[in-house]
């Protein structure tokens, strides 16, 4: 679990705020989110019983704009900050049938982007941290899924949208 911000803004404060909402409650066959790339998943951490799709997310900052607003005169403003968020989406699963693995997987994007539809401020109350997250496009990617050696299917995909905040400069 990442540890919380100190600050009001920033790539850490996106970040945290995106995992806490991705998180908490958890999403539909999520069963781990990691604000930076791991060196292995295992998809075994926070699986279910008899689960046979297993997944992670992991939040990536692609890049950042910033532009400034002149709104209350030469002294007071708004500075705007575009960060580019890509959720990288793996999935392990065990079902007997490629089909199956599919299902799964289509089940899992689509809460992962329900859940970014359903607060544009991603339960960020005060709009200081995410003023507006995943408007107003969401775009997807999908790789191709493979079998590995031990049978399972094994699928990706990336879940691309802008996140802005608004910061007193």
């Amino acid at each position: 679990m990442p540890t919380p911000v100190t600050t009001l803004s920033g790539r850490a404060a996106v970040r945290n705020t995106l995992y806490n909402f991705l998180y908490n409650p958890p999403v539909t066959n999520l069963n781990q989110v990691f604000t930076s790339f791991p060196k292995r998943i295992n998809f075994q951490v926070n699986s279910q019983p008899g689960q046979l799709s297993r997944s992670a997310v992991i939040i990536y900052i692609q890049s950042e704009t910033e532009s400034r607003l002149a709104i209350g005169g030469a002294h007071s403003g708004w500075k705007r900050i575009d960060y580019s968020i890509i959720l990288q989406v793996y999935q392990h699963s065990l079902e007997p049938n490629s089909e199956a693995a599919m299902v799964a997987f289509d089940t899992l994007i689509d809460a992962i982007k329900e859940r970014l539809r359903s607060d544009h401020n991603f339960g960020d109350t005060s709009g200081t941290l995410v003023w507006q997250g995943a408007e107003p496009i969401i775009n997807a990617t999908y790789g191709e899924p493979a079998t590995v050696s031990e049978g399972a299917t094994e699928t990706f995909a990336e879940l691309q949208f802008d996140v802005t905040q608004m910061i007193q400069a």
